[in-house]
């Protein structure tokens, strides 16, 4: 897949980077203004109204989509392979990239944000046992707020059944086979 090779033909100077959408070419608050399919399509177009740089890269894909599909298609090529680590909940990630840091990507197309990849083996170990604490501590108190919601509904259940049983007690059909508007009283 050639994201990469993406930004360096059309010139981009935006981030680019590949998530389960696309290739994203986008800004540090939104990535994903432009989408390019791995197909080499364009997902979601930018219509350039804000930005003279979207504008131009837009009408530099769309006027030739058979190269933007090669470019796509191509493979990337690497100038170094500097190891950094990331973390998939309890899985510490060995990954790949040319510079290390944001806004720069992973070989894979990610982008590596300063607070989930690091040189720093240690560091990721770290960010993943804290992150794997906070997401306990969470749960925990989800867990303790649907408890006390079932509490009270279970409450409203027996307080509604116990109603319902008074008024079957107090107006039960063989007392009183009564036509609307007719005489209710109880036993």
């Amino acid at each position: 897949m050639g994201y990469k090779l993406l930004k360096e033909h059309y010139r981009i100077g935006h981030s680019v980077c590949v998530t389960d959408k696309g290739i994203c070419i986008g800004s540090p608050f939104i990535h994903d203004l432009i989408i390019v399919g791995l197909d080499g399509a364009i997902i979601k177009a930018d219509d350039g109204r804000v930005n003279e740089d979207l504008k131009r890269y837009m009408a530099e894909m769309k006027a030739d989509p058979a190269k933007l599909r090669e470019v796509v298609q191509a493979p990337d090529t690497f100038e170094a392979s500097i190891p950094v680590y990331t973390y998939d909940g309890g899985n510490i990630l060995e990954k790949l990239c040319e510079k290390p840091g944001w806004p720069n990507t992973t070989h894979d197309g990610e982008m590596m944000y300063e607070n989930t990849y690091s040189t720093d083996k240690r560091k990721v170990v770290k960010w993943a046992k804290e992150n794997a604490k906070a997401g306990i501590e969470l749960a925990a108190r989800r867990v303790q707020e649907i408890e006390a919601d079932l509490a009270k509904m279970e409450a409203l259940v027996k307080e509604s059944e116990a109603d319902l049983e008074k008024l079957e007690a107090d107006y039960n059909k063989s007392n009183d086979e009564v036509s609307e508007g007719g005489p209710l009283t109880p036993n």
